[in-house]
């Protein structure tokens, strides 16, 4: 009769894969005077690995909280429109300033007016391409 408090999972490991033969020859000669056991060392290994992950996308209860954890087809979408806003509004002001004779206007300087009135401070790198292309409009 077993005990009701110990359960088993079993491991199957193929040797003709590259991990599975790793973690063999590791696990066949396991230094016991440092280690406990395999098994014990097992369950470390494995604890420390979980501790280390969000715990949310780990079993199947977290992922039954309805939070996705991966970018949806809406999230893409509105993350284009906030870019072609974010662009328009770059290139309105560059050529308004080019159209007013003020040629003197950086791409950078527009974004930090920018930042300024949205009241943010974040620096961000523009793509080489478009400061390029915007600089030869102006």
């Amino acid at each position: 009769m077993g005990k009701g408090n110990i359960v088993y999972h079993n491991l199957r490991m193929n040797l003709d894969n590259e991990q599975h033969r790793r973690v063999h020859l590791v696990l066949s000669d396991l230094n016991t005077d440092v280690h406990k056991s395999v098994n014990q060392f097992l369950i470390d290994a494995a604890d420390s690995y979980i501790s280390r992950l969000a715990g949310s996308e780990l079993t199947n209860k977290g992922q039954q909280s309805g939070e996705c954890p991966y970018i949806t087809k809406e999230d893409m979408e509105q993350l284009r429109r906030e870019m072609k806003d974010e662009l328009q509004k770059e290139m309105i002001v560059l050529l308004g300033s080019a159209l007013t004779g003020n040629k003197g206007v950086t791409v950078q300087e527009v974004r930090a007016e920018h930042r300024k009135q949205r009241g943010t401070e974040e620096d961000t790198d523009a793509d080489e391409t478009t400061l390029g292309l915007a600089s030869s409009w102006g």
